[in-house]
């Protein structure tokens, strides 16, 4: 209604229909002629209007510039004088009949048509109602959904008084030549007014946001009296200021703004999530605010030309209403959540088919129906998608993230063992939340909750850790967790358990098996081997029966997975079971370097590893002729054990074959070794005699505590 009737003010004549601008001691030249108005073919762009006859007195326009706001003017008596010459101006256009002295003094007279058409009016117009209009709309939608919060109270304030001020700024802006006197000192009257019960409610928002500041009452009773103390002598004229009777205060409410900024955030300093609020805040604020003061006020305060125009500058300080719509969708200003974003969107998703439609109807003459088809798909196919791609750009979405990382998540938990559960559910958190830390905390936690306004997303710990997970600040330090992040955080937890417990449920199942096969096997198998020990006929009988017996209980070691075996008890059991196979003068040098006390196994290294020397003493007792063998084993800096094995070798017995090398039990070797993500090289050493060689490098496994270590049996 406020816009129609803006309109409907606007569109009152007298209307030239001629576009004007400044040319100094040349008067105002014409720059375009709407063919629609009274003085088509009769005025031509290039022609120069010098002066309009009020009652056959001519009223100059030398050095008069039709766009000007009186307010520009540093002083009462400047303000006075222009609004004298535009109120003379509107005077001569109100007769019934006006004559244009132009060019070189010719006259013209025509008759002014009473009425404007609304498509000549300026897209100045609709952009002052449009940035009025975003102010009013963000600052009324936060005070509706907290209509007793004095912050949300404050911007509310402030958007009715930049609609208001806009609202009026549209009237002066699209006029044509002049505004009558009377009209023009209350509009700009008014117009200060308002301006100043923005900033003032700005001023205050900024004492009392986030939390306010120390004696906060007496510094709003002193800003208020303050302008009022300044609008009395501003409307009444008492003195002029210094540089500038209008916009030297306004100029002055950008260093208190910032010197109240300060004071918040000194004391925020010890408050991470007032911080988080305040950066955005402030920045919309003094950045927005900055802008227009550079732009535009402090130009004309200098008397020097101002960077843009005043339709530019108001376009500049709305953009600190788009940056608290940001704030709250990112850090939770003014404590509402996401969903306020939400509302706005599904409300504009129903304002734009209204307005294609209207568009539609007039541009095209299409009937209601055809053009409310056109709307919806317009609406559908174009802003929709837009306001999702941009629901996902600002919002920075945990559930697309949730999205992407879970199926890897699950399956990774499902297939890993215990010790991999605490890892993989804060690598999960890190890749949907992107915390800008992740942090353990001794408190126990049940179920995810928030903490410290939403600086905090505080979760359990799942496997056998203790304690809970606290992740500080969302999308790496961008903004508060909110309720939504909190649900996510749940159902994360929820997927996790289960998974967990069925993971935990399923080895339950395989380890009773196992534990029933290894029964079996020792109380079966292994009772039947050691009858064939006992009841051997002779000493090569035995030894395959002891032989088959070893290897059963390797076989058993293997099925417990738990077990963990010495690396040191390891190489001595081999060290006695090598000595039973060699000759007595068989030449044995044997060396192990580095700390192997505190190394462990687990069954599949143990196994694989006494597999393989196993497997090196026999083919260098089958294929070569050895008298001396050499061994050495050490623990290199990377934590990877280096095995070296050295024998004779019969150059005689030598063909090419797999690897090289004769022999398959080769290969069987270099598949244990590559099992445990190791590197196995074997090698021939010319000379006399020929050596064969065997060189492992196998990296470690991790060491689990010392209460789950088992030595390897003898």
């Amino acid at each position: 209604m406020a816009i129609a009737l803006s309109a409907w003010l606007a569109l009152r004549g007298p209307w030239l229909g001629v576009q004007f601008t400044p040319s100094g001691m040349n008067g105002l030249q014409v720059t375009g002629v709407d063919q629609r108005g009274p003085l088509a073919s009769r005025l031509y762009p290039g022609d120069y209007v010098r002066a309009l006859l009020l009652q056959n007195t001519p009223i100059s326009v030398d050095n008069y510039d039709h766009h000007l706001q009186p307010h520009a003017e540093p002083t009462f008596d400047a303000y006075n004088a222009y609004l004298d010459k535009e109120g003379q101006l509107a005077d001569a256009l109100d007769a019934p009949f006006v004559t244009l002295i132009i060019n070189d003094g010719e006259e013209l007279t025509f008759k002014p048509a009473p009425r404007r058409p609304i498509s000549s009016l300026p897209l100045t117009f609709w952009l002052l109602h449009s940035y009025g209009l975003i102010a009013l709309l963000i600052a009324l939608s936060v005070w509706v959904f907290l209509p007793r919060n004095w912050p949300a109270r404050l911007l509310a304030i402030s958007g009715a008084g930049m609609f208001l001020a806009t609202w009026q700024h549209s009237l002066w802006e699209v006029r044509e030549l002049a505004l009558s006197r009377w009209q023009f000192d209350t509009l700009m009257r008014v117009n200060h007014i308002r301006v100043h019960l923005l900033l003032l409610a700005f001023l205050i928002l900024l004492i009392i946001y986030p939390k306010p500041l120390k004696h906060s009452q007496k510094l709003i009773f002193f800003l208020v009296f303050a302008v009022v103390l300044q609008q009395t002598n501003e409307n009444l004229q008492i003195f002029d200021l210094p540089l500038h009777s209008y916009y030297l205060p306004l100029l002055l409410y950008y260093p208190l703004g910032t010197a109240l900024v300060f004071l918040q955030w000194r004391g925020a300093r010890n408050n991470p999530t007032d911080r988080a609020a305040l950066r955005w805040f402030f920045l919309s604020i003094l950045i927005a605010m900055g802008a227009g003061l550079v732009v535009y006020f402090l130009p004309v305060v200098l008397k020097t030309p101002p960077i843009a125009n005043p339709s530019t500058m108001v376009g500049l300080v709305v953009t600190l209403y788009l940056g608290f719509a940001l704030g709250i969708l990112r850090y939770r200003l003014f404590h509402l959540e996401r969903w306020w974003f939400t509302a706005w969107a599904w409300f504009l998703g129903g304002l734009t088919v209204v307005l294609v439609d209207i568009l539609v109807v007039t541009s095209f003459g299409l009937s209601h129906a055809h053009a409310l088809a056109f709307s919806v798909i317009a609406v559908g196919w174009i802003y929709f998608p837009v306001r999702q791609w941009l629901w996902r750009r600002l919002a920075a979405s945990s559930e697309v993230n949730m999205e992407r990382h879970i199926p890897a998540f699950v399956e990774a938990l499902y297939t890993s063992p215990d010790d991999r559960t605490s890892p993989l559910w804060q690598d999960l958190l890190r890749q949907v939340f992107q915390p800008l830390s992740l942090d353990r905390i001794d408190d126990t936690i049940e179920q995810a909750r928030l903490a410290g306004n939403g600086a905090r997303l505080l979760v359990p710990a799942l496997g056998d850790a203790s304690g809970g997970i606290s992740l500080l600040y969302g999308q790496g330090g961008r903004r508060l967790y909110c309720t939504r992040d909190k649900e996510i955080a749940q159902a994360l937890i929820s997927t996790a358990v289960r998974i967990n417990n069925v993971r935990r449920a399923r080895e339950a199942g395989a380890n009773q098996e196992r534990q029933r096969i290894m029964r079996d096997l020792h109380d079966d198998v292994g009772g039947r081997l050691l009858t064939l020990i006992h009841k051997a006929p002779n000493e090569r009988n035995e030894r395959l029966a002891r032989s088959a017996l070893s290897a059963l209980r390797e076989a058993i070691y293997a099925l417990d997975h738990k077990r963990r075996y010495g690396l040191q008890e390891l190489f001595e059991d081999w060290h006695g079971d090598l000595r039973e196979r060699l000759a007595p003068e068989f030449d044995l040098s044997w060396s192990i370097s580095g700390d192997l006390d505190d190394i462990y196994l687990s069954p599949r290294h143990y196994i694989n590893l006494r597999r393989v020397l196993d497997e090196a003493i026999t083919n260098a007792l089958k294929h070569g002729a050895p008298t001396q063998l050499t061994f050495q084993a050490e623990l290199n800096q990377r934590g990877e054990l280096l095995l070296i094995l050295r024998n004779e070798f019969d150059s005689s017995h030598f063909t090419q074959g797999q690897d090289g090398l004769p022999g398959r039990g080769l290969s069987n070797m270099r598949t244990r070794i590559l099992e445990l993500n190791g590197e196995l090289s074997l090698y021939c050493l010319t000379g006399a005699p020929y050596e064969f060689c065997m060189e492992a490098r196998i990296p470690l496994p991790q060491q689990s505590t010392a209460d789950e270590h088992s030595v390897a049996p003898g």
